[in-house]
């Protein structure tokens, strides 16, 4: 597998690119509800729907406006071997037809856990499906790495919808699920996770129904 090298350099090229390449491509990218309460003691596993080649992105700038820790985000192999840039501001791989390499990439999440502040996104679902695919189908990934890393961590649900509406360019809308502190023993299952973010996708879809607005995070 490929490890995550975070430096400093990289953000200080990558962030302002970034900033200029979604205001290039996208009308605006709000952050919609209310921000929740994010432990400070804790580690976060943030668990977004993954509808788009843009999602990783938009995991990175959330971190860069909200969280403010040290990002990791796992992401396929054949894609990072192809941009091997994204480990320097926090991507490393898994290879989902390698067993051994599925195996090898979730014990370094919890390796990533252990650091100090910081917050690991993973894609539950594993694949790029249409956010409303139903169910949204969660593999097993998030079950292990919390019976391996024993300790309690901040799981973060994370909905995203990217849609055209009325404009040229397209909304991003993201809604952030309810904080929830659990570790192997109070996780409730990945039916329990799956019908949390399905539930969560359906609250953004009334939200944008509603025409909320939230933080546009382009400002």
């Amino acid at each position: 597998m490929i490890r995550a090298q975070h430096r400093l350099w990289a953000d200080i090229i990558f962030q302002p690119y970034l900033t200029w390449l979604f205001k290039r491509n996208f009308h605006e990218i709000q952050l919609l509800g209310i921000l929740p309460k994010i432990p400070d003691d804790l580690p976060v596993l943030l668990l977004p729907n993954h509808s788009t080649w843009w999602d990783g992105f938009f995991v990175y700038l959330l971190n860069k406006k909200i969280f403010h820790r040290t990002a990791y985000l796992m992401m396929l192999e054949k894609q990072l071997s192809k941009y091997k840039f994204f480990t320097k501001i926090g991507a490393y791989s898994i290879e989902p037809e390698n067993r051994r390499s599925i195996i090898e990439s979730l014990e370094y999440t919890v390796e990533l856990l252990n650091q100090e502040m910081p917050l690991v996104s993973i894609f539950p679902q594993g694949q790029l499906l249409p956010w409303d695919t139903r169910p949204l189908g969660y593999k097993r990934g998030v079950e292990w790495i919390l019976r391996k890393y024993r300790k309690s961590v901040t799981v973060l649900p994370l909905a995203i919808r990217t849609e055209f509406l009325g404009e040229k360019r397209p909304r991003v809308s993201f809604l952030l699920g309810t904080v929830h502190s659990l570790d192997a023993g109070t996780f409730q299952g990945m039916d329990w996770l799956e019908q949390t973010e399905t539930a969560l996708l359906d609250d953004l879809t009334l939200r944008i129904l509603r025409q909320e607005k939230g933080q546009n995070l382009l400002d």
